[in-house]
């Protein structure tokens, strides 16, 4: 089925319905290997392997999000595709959210065209959570550099998965209420930003939908975090602090296998927030564990768990404490638009033109000569608005902060404003990093610096343009977002 540019309903509801799903879309893993040297990355000369099924080459699932070469070793928790259906009785949509490192618009206009058109769904928003404990699914993070670590025969399983999540999760359609809730985080699991301005965009935003005898059908929790909390030299597949998060919400704060606090039930949707910058919990930063009664620093498992369940216990504590107010007769307005990015970045555009990143690019007789179509959305729901970015989102073109640095390449001022959170009409307003698409960071033009002097005195390149679009992605990027929520308050 074939989504148009821009959707839009504002009729009341009828009836308004809410229906949840979830599967697992854990890769199978095939042949074993031993890492001898304790590097994280499979080198055929140095580590043992052994040739499971036979055929004479080393199967792996390349692992996404750090260095290359990095092939799972086991499963410790399944990853998840988790989807909801909204239908306000006049528009219907859905959300798929999985748990992987991102999802190029390409994949995403393919699953797309697969929904059957009796299903009437009006629009689809595909999201990564982001997961860099999973599998490469963009091309990046295979055996070697410009080597892709892409599986085309669990992409075509990954799309079958998400059509039939959004399958059940019609299937599961019932009368819901809404309620929202803006959620403080607790500051002995802080974020932190790695770059500076130092930004952070850190309160939880939370939609509950209940039955009309208070059961919980589903959540959707907005948080930004790099879901990366056990680091780069995990070997294991789990959903890391996003799969603690929604199995804490939905099913209980657990420590081998001894329940510490109920759950509110219901399916949890999680959504990756504002996390350019880059927001984490790095390797060096602690972190509080109540129960084991301890500082937690290295990266581990137990400091996912950690950090996933202290967001899933501030949710349920704000529910008890009654901080969660109703939406009543919400209605559902979807707008989405096209966007045109130029890609100026050398390893980027390489990876494009090789194949290696599995996208359709455009072509022009003027700079940037390789351009990129992608889309940003902003959604309409009650009370509370999700807007769809494209990658990751630096939070000061959020919450505001830009500045322009000695040592920017650019003299200007800052040229994504006012600050999106400015412009928002709803009482709660959740921001969708890796939403339809997979760009990388977005950064602020007056802030981007790919060359020396460095900017606030760094001693060596920051982080960040390596894995952006260009300089004026951003600028794009907060304009068509601008326009779409401008055209929402007519």
């Amino acid at each position: 089925m074939m989504f148009g540019i821009i959707l839009i309903s504002q009729l009341h509801a009828s009836e308004f319905k809410v229906g949840f799903a979830k599967l697992p879309i854990t890769p199978n893993l095939i042949d074993e290997w031993e890492d001898i040297n304790n590097d994280a990355q499979f080198d055929p000369d140095i580590d043992k392997w052994t040739d499971v099924n036979g055929n004479g080459q080393f199967d792996a699932v390349w692992m996404a999000g750090f260095q290359n070469k990095r092939a799972a070793q086991s499963i410790k928790d399944d990853l998840m595709a988790v989807a909801v259906v909204i239908d306000d009785g006049q528009t219907r949509m859905g959300i798929i959210s999985a748990d992987t490192i991102g999802l190029m618009r390409k994949f995403v206009l393919n699953v797309r065209e697969d929904v059957p058109t009796e299903w009437g769904l009006d629009y689809l928003m595909v999201h990564a959570t982001h997961n860099h404990e999973g599998p490469d699914t963009q091309g990046l993070w295979g055996p070697g550099l410009l080597e892709s670590g892409v599986d085309d025969v669990y992409m075509k399983r990954l799309k079958k998965d998400f059509i039939n999540s959004l399958k059940m999760a019609i299937d599961n359609l019932e009368p819901a209420q809404m309620s929202l809730a803006l959620i403080p985080t607790n500051p002995l699991t802080p974020i932190k930003d790695k770059r500076k301005p130092i930004v952070i965009d850190d309160d939880i935003r939370a939609i509950l939908f209940n039955r009309p005898d208070g059961s919980i059908i589903g959540s959707l929790i907005n948080f930004g975090i790099h879901v990366e909390l056990a680091w780069d030299k995990n070997l294991d597949l789990t959903s890391d602090v996003a799969g603690y998060l929604r199995r804490g919400i939905s099913d209980g704060i657990y420590y081998d296998n001894q329940l510490i606090k109920p759950g509110l039930g219901g399916t949890t949707l999680w959504l990756t927030g504002n996390i350019g910058g880059l927001m984490t919990s790095g390797p060096t930063d602690p972190i509080y564990d109540p129960i084991l009664k301890k500082m937690l620093t290295a990266p581990s498992h137990a400091k996912a768990r950690a950090y996933g369940y202290s967001l899933a216990n501030s949710v349920i504590e704000a529910f008890h404490a009654g901080d969660f107010k109703a939406s009543p007769k919400p209605s559902l307005t979807v707008r989405s638009t096209e966007i045109e990015l130029g890609i100026e970045n050398f390893t980027l555009s390489l990876g494009t033109l090789l194949g290696v990143i599995d996208t359709d690019p455009k072509f022009s007789l003027r700079p940037p000569f390789i351009r990129y179509l992608s889309e940003v959305a902003f959604i309409q729901l009650g009370d509370a608005s999700i807007t769809g970015v494209p990658g990751e989102l630096y939070p000061e073109i959020a919450v505001g902060g830009i500045e322009n640095p000695i040592g920017a390449d650019y003299a200007i001022a800052p040229q994504e404003v006012p600050y999106l959170r400015s412009r928002f009409p709803n009482k709660l307003n959740l921001m969708v990093n890796l939403a339809n698409d997979s760009i990388g960071y977005i950064i602020p033009k007056s802030e981007w610096d790919e060359d020396a002097p460095w900017i606030y005195e760094e001693t060596e390149e920051t982080y960040g343009e390596e894995v952006s679009l260009g300089p004026d992605t951003a600028s794009v990027i907060h304009e068509n977002i601008i326009k779409l929520i401008d055209e929402s308050k007519k």
